[in-house]
């Protein structure tokens, strides 16, 4: 599997947790939990993605 597609589906997986996890009253809506779980799952993929650039390339 190359970077991409491993970064993707780290991306894909945090959403699908974030979405299932339990939120406070209010906040219990799909989207709202969608989104905030992006806020958290980009910059973890961007940190996935250049850690795997970096071990590629040093390897």
């Amino acid at each position: 599997m190359n970077k991409w597609t491993i970064s993707l589906a780290v991306y894909v997986a945090l959403c699908i947790i974030g979405v299932f996890t339990k939120a406070s009253e209010g906040y219990d809506v799909w989207s709202w939990k969608l989104f905030v779980a992006q806020i958290f799952a980009i910059p973890i993929t961007l940190i996935v993605f250049i850690l795997l650039h970096f071990k590629s390339k040093y390897r």
